[in-house]
């Protein structure tokens, strides 16, 4: 069994979703955030954003999903788990019925601790960014 992190500097994956209103819906149940921001329709047409805006943590959790997906194409001997998200930032509001594509880029590998390092992008169907983190990805020696 290999002790080394399964990745090389530039490996990248992406997952992309177009996200509904039952999508929206759905996590506001399991989270209990009703905030109106996302729920109140007649509400937002008073606001600039003039309709619903998805949660922000919702469409963070897709490049959530793209670091699951590249933990699978590295078919790592090891097991890995999230470490944890640094410099989240929620840079564009996302809309019902957006296509986003989570892009999740690896950017540094930490041999000695088996840690690596990926920048996770959202982009929305513009190309515009949306939702920006540092993931690290910590390797675990059973």
């Amino acid at each position: 069994m290999s002790n080394k992190v399964p990745f090389e500097i530039g490996d990248t994956i992406s997952f992309t979703k177009t996200i509904s209103e039952s999508d929206v819906y759905l996590f506001a149940g399991i989270t209990g955030d009703f905030s109106q921001m996302h729920m109140n329709e007649e509400f937002m047409k008073t606001t600039p954003y003039k309709t619903r805006v998805v949660h922000g943590v919702l469409t963070f959790a897709l490049g959530c999903t793209a670091s699951t997906m590249i933990q699978v194409q590295a078919r790592s001997p090891i097991p890995s788990m999230s470490y944890g998200y640094d410099r989240l930032r929620f840079i564009k509001p996302v809309f019902f019925g957006d296509t986003v594509t989570a892009k999740y880029t690896i950017s540094e590998i930490d041999q000695e601790n088996l840690k690596s390092f990926a920048k996770m992008e959202v982009y929305n169907q513009k190309n515009e960014l949306c939702v920006v983190a540092q993931h690290i990805l910590k390797f675990i020696l059973i």
